[in-house]
């Protein structure tokens, strides 16, 4: 737990730090956009995944989905956060894909928290998959707590 809430406290901080930043760059979305694309450095990337995601900029889910599958898995949890804050349902398959196989459980935990954002119903059968094979005690315990919810518990 303290794993995941340091994760998600660095995400917070990050943001606000990038938000302090992209005041001053003065970047417009085509230009974040376009960074993701680019072989930028992981700062560069981080940032324009969280103001994309900030802004709900659907133009940029191509570019974050893509991102899902980067070495480096801080672009893949600021590609699941940037994802789930738009909300788009196109993302929906590539967030369950990461849910699913990704192997660090912290980016499976944000694919989890944005599949469950977004609310689409292509996302049940991830659920129950991720249900019968996660080990991580966190991902396992929030996929019960929202099983106790359907339940109205």
């Amino acid at each position: 737990m303290k794993k995941i809430i340091c994760t998600v406290l660095c995400i917070v901080f990050a943001g606000a730090f990038v938000y302090a930043q992209e005041a001053k760059s003065g970047k417009t979305a085509k230009e974040y956009i376009a960074d993701l694309s680019s072989a930028g450095d992981e700062k560069t990337l981080i940032q324009a995944a969280q103001w994309l995601g900030n802004n709900n900029d659907k133009d940029a889910v191509p570019g974050l989905i893509n991102l899902l599958s980067d070495k480096r898995a801080s672009l893949r949890i600021e590609a699941a956060v940037a994802l789930g804050l738009i909300a788009e349902e196109s993302s929906a398959e590539a967030l369950g894909n990461a849910m699913l196989n990704d192997e660090s459980p912290e980016v499976r935990y944000a694919a989890l928290l944005a599949t469950m954002r977004i609310g689409s119903k292509k996302s049940i059968d991830a659920y129950k998959q991720l249900k019968e094979k996660e080990s991580d005690p966190f991902i396992k315990d929030l996929l019960a707590k929202m099983e106790d919810k359907l339940k109205g518990k």
